[in-house]
């Protein structure tokens, strides 16, 4: 494996360069991330990011021990970075599409479909957010979405989300933001709520193993996403009750309920124990699927309440 370049002419340094030549879960991550966040000048490859997280040191720390590197993590006032000095890497990087002064010109590029849950990944890593907040009254709203400057790039991101995902409705914004310079600049906005939100979160996250790469702090958050995003489908499917009896009992509803039909509890004193109707009680054993009825609201159905009540 070829390594290595000198820096100053005292230490030699030392990088996989031909990390970028060969996709792998790895590569892909870092070249998504890259697409954001990376920067290119002359041949230098650096990413740079605050160091208001702990997370963000953590994972350049990770970006270097994959692509075997001995280049230091630099500690500066308000950031971390990594640098890397090698003419293949750049070369590589910029036939894979990244190149100096990236940001509004950037195309979405080619990535397996093997790989495209890293390389997405990466992405939302450095330019996209994961939000669960509960809203006033009580709801909780999940939320994942993508930034970038380039519209082209964004475009190439929908195609491959309509083709991985499934996804066919897309919210796209155009946002206008001055810079700290006052300049005028344009960037697009990707947002995906409640369903959407969490299909991405499952394409992104589900499966992944210890070598796969992520940012911590928003792997964290998609874990509290996924349980906001249960938590209200199980408030649209089954109501509050349900919701609130699972979390007092800290058993799942359905496990509580096969367990005490199994014990021959009546339906009427399984209604009693949990403080409902009869009627609630057969529509979540409906629902459920633990005791299926050919309809609700069926002749079964008001059968098996009335028999229930008599007993």
């Amino acid at each position: 494996m070829k390594m290595g370049n000198l820096n100053s002419g005292k230490r030699m340094y030392k990088v996989d360069q031909d990390f970028f030549k060969k996709w792998s879960p790895q590569m892909a991550y870092i070249f998504g991330f890259t697409c954001a966040d990376g920067n290119i000048y002359h041949r230098t490859l650096a990413w740079e990011l605050t160091n208001r997280h702990q997370s963000n040191k953590d994972l350049l720390e990770r970006f270097r021990v994959t692509m075997l590197s001995n280049y230091p993590i630099e500690e500066r006032k308000k950031s971390v970075r990594f640098r890397i000095s090698n003419p293949v890497i750049i070369s590589d990087i910029k036939i894979l599409g990244v190149f100096p002064n990236k940001s509004k010109q950037i195309l979405f590029p080619e990535v397996p479909d093997k790989y495209l849950c890293h390389f997405i990944r990466g992405f939302l890593d450095a330019d996209g957010w994961i939000v669960a907040v509960i809203k006033k009254g009580g709801t909780k709203e999940l939320s994942v979405g993508f930034c970038s400057g380039s519209k082209d790039f964004i475009d190439g991101l929908i195609i491959a989300l309509k083709n991985c995902v499934g996804i066919v409705k897309f919210n796209l914004r155009k946002r206008l933001r001055k810079t700290k310079k006052g300049k005028n600049s344009i960037t697009y906005q990707l947002d995906f709520y409640s369903d959407n939100a969490y299909q991405i979160i499952k394409f992104l996250y589900d499966n992944l193993t210890e070598e796969d790469l992520y940012l911590q702090r928003k792997f964290e958050k998609q874990l509290i996403a996924r349980k906001f995003y249960e938590e209200t489908k199980q408030n649209r499917l089954f109501g509050r009750n349900w919701v609130s009896l699972e979390r007092k009992n800290a058993v799942k509803m359905d496990v509580l309920l096969k367990e005490y039909l199994d014990k021959g509890l009546l339906p009427k004193e399984i209604a009693a124990r949990f403080g409902v109707s009869l009627s609630s009680l057969y529509r979540w054993l409906d629902k459920s699927k633990v005791r299926l009825f050919s309809r609700r609201s069926s002749q079964e159905w008001t059968k098996r309440i009335l028999m229930a009540r008599s007993k």
